[in-house]
């Protein structure tokens, strides 16, 4: 009997399904400190065969953090391909990647505009117009061993110090400059200050996943966007728009840019979990909005986690599930996990025909909830699991 879980995280996404022995944990939400607590109350289990992050957004990535560092059972790590550009620079003490960046920063012409429920660095991210997929590794960049590492990384790996930023330095007053003496920093106003901390947040996350990982000897698998030929994963876990790489793609372009994709809700990695032992499906969609990319046709009965936690601005991938599922939409289970905002879930969600659930309703006497959903007789149930109440 398989069983699904969407962990009742305090903001983001945090999915574990476990089948026929094997388990995965697909994102870790927010929290670094709380989430194994969270994972152990909810799973029940000591760890997971795979455990992927589907992006570096905040909401997702920190709490992988928190699973490694508790030292868990952990058979291998699924990582975005883009990140394995990034860490070369990354990976060098934090003053020298924080003028690297600052004077990325300095350098935009216009601040970052602001939305409601976005990082900065995500606000970035939205406005590059870089084609991800512009460019390919040559064949003299170095190969990726069987453990997840180019020989070349690896030394800079056993080097790299974790960053010691006390909590007080990213607040520290403007009109105090002399604190941060580097000449780009002086010339960056208030919205560009916060693009700088949330590039470094986006940075941090990054290097400290990989250090971790690399040091308790996990495999690795990198996972490079690629919604027009998705390849790879394994038979309990396929890619949706990604294939698995064997060599390292260089860095192109100014490091702010590159950890602004790494962010990118359209890059999110998208995962699915076929029909197994009569047993039905399991989408997960990350923060992807789906757009250009080819579903499978065995969604029947399926559970499709809800992109990016029921946002309108995701609306374009209901219709794109739907579409896959055909005249077997209504059979749909949509799992929603999310903190507590007033724009989401948005209309689109709340108006679905299928059965919805989320860990978190918005709804003002709703409360949170794990959502426990087993696969019995060909079909997904709740177990102990409320139904959305949203409204």
């Amino acid at each position: 009997m398989s069983r699904l879980i969407a962990i009742p995280v305090g903001q983001g996404d945090a999915f574990y399904l476990e089948r026929a022995g094997w388990s995965v944990l697909v994102d870790g939400g927010r929290s670094q400190a709380g989430f194994a607590s969270a994972f152990q109350t909810a799973t029940r289990a000591n760890g997971a065969n795979v455990v992927v992050c589907t992006h570096n957004d905040a909401d997702h990535a920190t709490g992988i953090l928190g699973f490694l560092e508790r030292g868990f059972s952990c058979g291998e790590v699924w990582l975005p391909g883009r990140w394995l550009g990034a860490l070369p620079s990354i990976l060098r003490p934090f003053v020298e990647v924080f003028v690297d960046v600052a004077a990325n920063v300095a350098d935009t012409i216009e601040s970052p505009r602001r939305r409601e429920g976005v990082s900065p660095i995500e606000a970035y991210a939205e406005d590059l117009r870089e084609n991800s997929n512009d460019q390919s590794p040559h064949e003299e960049e170095p190969l990726i061993g069987e453990n997840g590492w180019p020989d070349p990384y690896i030394e800079m790996l056993e080097q790299a110090e974790p960053w010691e930023l006390t909590p007080w330095v990213r607040f520290w007053p403007l009109e105090d400059r002399p604190f941060f003496p580097y000449p780009h920093y002086y010339r960056l106003d208030p919205p560009k200050v916060q693009l700088l901390w949330s590039a470094v947040d986006a940075a941090s996350r990054i290097r400290a996943i990989a250090i971790e990982t690399f040091h308790r000897g996990i495999p690795v698998r990198w996972l490079e966007f690629d919604a027009a030929n998705p390849s790879g994963g394994v038979a309990n876990l396929q890619l949706v728009n990604a294939r698995q790489v064997a060599r390292v793609r260089p860095r192109v372009g100014p490091l702010l840019a590159l950890l602004a994709l790494t962010v990118s809700n359209k890059q999110s990695l998208v995962l699915w979990a076929p029909p197994m032992n009569h047993d039905p499906g399991v989408l997960f969609t990350a923060d992807s909005d789906l757009s250009g990319i080819r579903l499978p046709n065995q969604l029947t009965g399926a559970v499709a986690t809800a992109p990016h936690h029921g946002s309108e601005a995701n609306a374009n991938a209901y219709a794109v599930v739907n579409a896959a599922a055909g005249c077997h939409s209504s059979s749909l289970t949509w799992v929603r996990s999310d903190g507590s905002y007033r724009s989401r879930p948005g209309p689109t969600y709340l108006q679905l025909a299928s059965r919805r659930f989320c860990t978190l309703c918005r709804n003002p006497s709703s409360s949170k909830q794990a959502v426990h959903l087993f696969a019995q007789g060909g079909s997904w149930a709740p177990q102990g699991t409320n139904t959305c109440q949203c409204r």
